[in-house]
């Protein structure tokens, strides 16, 4: 989803070998999605559509029980064979149903015009919205952790040290300053301030078992790239508490659906809902950015 600050160098840093994550992130990526030594592409130009609509904060809420919580119905299946499944038992989440499409109906939202890279607070947002516990991104883009180390680049525009975004966010969230994004555990962190009963981290889980969520009428944040395809363009920087490694691809939204050939995301970037994507290529490239995904405790 980023960043208008980096075009000069992202061809530098892209090129930087042997990286790895922070230590909590990086036994969770995938071992051949990411090279070892990824090939610089010629040029990393910011990939964004910049024609993207307007906030679609006021678009209409989905039907909604007394607690304000989105009622089942608002799950749409269409059933290969029968719409009916056996009971979970013991607490164990649910496997993704025998449908040829589920899709959870949650109104979209757009990051901009306010927050170039907000993809976040913007998808947090939306996921209150599907918890019956909405709040705006401006009110979530104040409450979120910062990481306020500052960034250091050499001669050439490389970064060589700056946050770290499982930390808090790094850098600057509007984009009229050089600015990253955030990770799981700080959106988790987050949540459970705000929700009674709490975040639900998935970060590391089988993409099966974030499906089996989404089964169950729970969207669920997943980082992913801004065009859902893998990435070669990584880059390395010291952070706070050790070695960084990203991509300015990075990306997050709020998967809401599947099929077999597809995910279904409402994508922050242009505020669009039930986005259809390649299921496999985005399987890939959520692996790549460590299998990050949380959701939000307690039924639907």
């Amino acid at each position: 989803m980023k960043k208008r600050w980096f075009a000069s160098f992202l061809v530098v840093s892209a090129a930087v070998s042997g990286v790895v994550y922070a230590d909590h992130i990086r036994e969770v990526i995938h071992e051949q999605a990411v090279a070892e030594t990824p090939a610089a592409p010629d040029q990393q130009p910011d990939s964004r559509n910049r024609e993207v609509p307007a906030a679609q904060d006021t678009l209409k809420k989905p039907a909604s029980d007394a607690n304000g919580q989105i009622q089942p119905e608002s799950v749409k299946q269409t059933p290969t064979e029968s719409p009916d499944h056996p009971p979970q038992q013991n607490g164990a989440a649910p496997k993704p149903q025998a449908a040829s499409k589920v899709e959870i109906q949650v109104p979209g939202q757009s990051q901009e015009p306010e927050y170039y890279n907000g993809c976040e607070v913007t998808s947090v947002s939306m996921l209150l919205t599907a918890a019956g516990h909405p709040m705006d991104k401006t009110e979530l883009a104040d409450r979120i952790a910062k990481d306020s180390t500052p960034q250091v680049v050499d001669e050439n525009g490389a970064i060589i040290s700056w946050g770290d975004p499982n930390v808090g966010f790094v850098g600057d969230i509007t984009g009229q300053q050089p600015g990253y994004g955030v990770y799981h555990g700080p959106v988790a962190k987050m949540l459970n301030s705000i929700l009674p009963n709490g975040a639900e981290d998935l970060t590391g889980r089988p993409f099966d078992e974030i499906l089996g969520r989404v089964a169950a009428g729970k969207p669920v944040i997943v980082w992913t790239t801004v065009d859902f395809q893998p990435t070669s363009g990584w880059v390395k920087w010291q952070g706070p508490n050790g070695p960084v490694k990203a991509t300015f691809d990075e990306h997050a939204v709020l998967l809401v659906g599947y099929d077999d050939q597809h995910v279904f995301v409402n994508d922050p970037l242009d505020g669009s809902a039930g986005k259809a994507v390649d299921r496999n290529s985005f399987t890939t490239a959520w692996e790549q950015l460590g299998k990050q995904a949380v959701t939000f405790k307690g039924g639907v």
